[in-house]
């Protein structure tokens, strides 16, 4: 154990004692009032580059304070769903649902390309298994609290059983090789099963689209095993709403099953639709983290 483990596995007890005393009604409020549990932003460059034309510098600040305390709440749900609240069920809205019923009839199966968020992690599983959807989770071991040997072994656990309860299975890349869990997707599209993959930095390959007034890196693994396999490619977008509610918002396919269209051009639609995204829930996505590494600005 390191000691950053340690600061961490303390961060997680004062947060658990928060979660289990107060009732869901009130995390956010307790998210918000505990900033000295969270961390500085070093996104104020990317901050200003993207999003100064539309907010001043004080509605950046508070777009800054909002997004880590919708992260001590997410932290907040897990914890407390481990705790005396496992019941909790908050109120999801799921858009789109359509669009998944068209794409199950294809019989080739469903990529869900969840676009990282405060919430989404959590809120698109439980929305979709609240619907009597039974999801397969594309995961890696560092997923939850830590990517330490630490955390992997002894906190991501608690993480990844509350999220187990929604879904049917979790799927897990190890190392490097991606060999196994890939064969195993096909065979769950293969199927018709639905698929979770986040949008996330980690990954082998990147297609470079435009993004803003700059150009962004996107992994290109969940495009082409969409194309190889047939399957719909549809993006997520999960957010909250003003009065605690959650919306998971199912995309139209990002392109036409079996055409011709380039992975470039699918992740320069999957961009377009982030944009609006980005500027409408500024405080609610994660990539802002990892954006510095993906952007280059023209």
């Amino acid at each position: 154990m390191t000691f950053r483990d340690i600061l961490q596995l303390g961060k997680l007890l004062q947060l658990t004692l928060i979660a289990w005393l107060l009732s869901p009604r009130s995390w956010r409020k307790a998210a918000l009032r505990t900033g000295w549990i969270g961390r500085s932003d070093h996104c104020w460059p990317v901050y200003d580059a993207i999003l100064s034309q539309r907010y001043s510098k004080s509605e950046i600040a508070k777009i800054s304070a909002r997004r880590h305390s919708f992260t001590r709440e997410l932290k907040l749900q897990i914890l407390g769903l481990n705790g005396p609240w496992r019941s909790w069920r908050p109120n999801i809205r799921v858009n789109g649902e359509a669009r998944l019923q068209k794409a199950l009839e294809s019989g080739r199966g469903i990529i869900l390309w969840v676009l990282e968020t405060s919430f989404s992690t959590l809120i698109v599983k439980m929305g979709l298994h609240a619907h009597g959807y039974q999801a397969c989770q594309l995961s890696r071991p560092g997923h939850g609290f830590s990517s330490s040997s630490f955390g992997i072994r002894f906190l991501n656990p608690i993480w990844t059983r509350v999220e187990n309860r929604f879904i049917a299975e979790r799927i897990l890349i190890v190392g490097e090789n991606a060999t196994a869990s890939l064969a195993t997707l096909r065979a769950k599209l293969a199927d018709n099963r639905i698929v979770i993959i986040t949008v996330a930095p980690l990954a082998h390959k990147f297609a470079e689209v435009p993004f803003f007034h700059g150009r962004l890196q996107l992994p290109t693994g969940p495009i082409r095993l969409a194309q190889t396999t047939g399957a719909a490619l549809l993006p997520v977008f999960a957010f909250t709403t003003e009065n605690g509610d959650f919306e998971v918002s199912i995309e139209e396919p990002l392109y036409a099953a079996g055409s011709p269209t380039s992975v470039e051009k699918i992740a320069a639609a999957f961009a377009k639709r982030l944009e609006p995204f980005v500027l409408a829930h500024p405080d609610q996505w994660t990539g802002w983290d990892w954006l510095a590494g993906r952007l280059r600005w023209d």
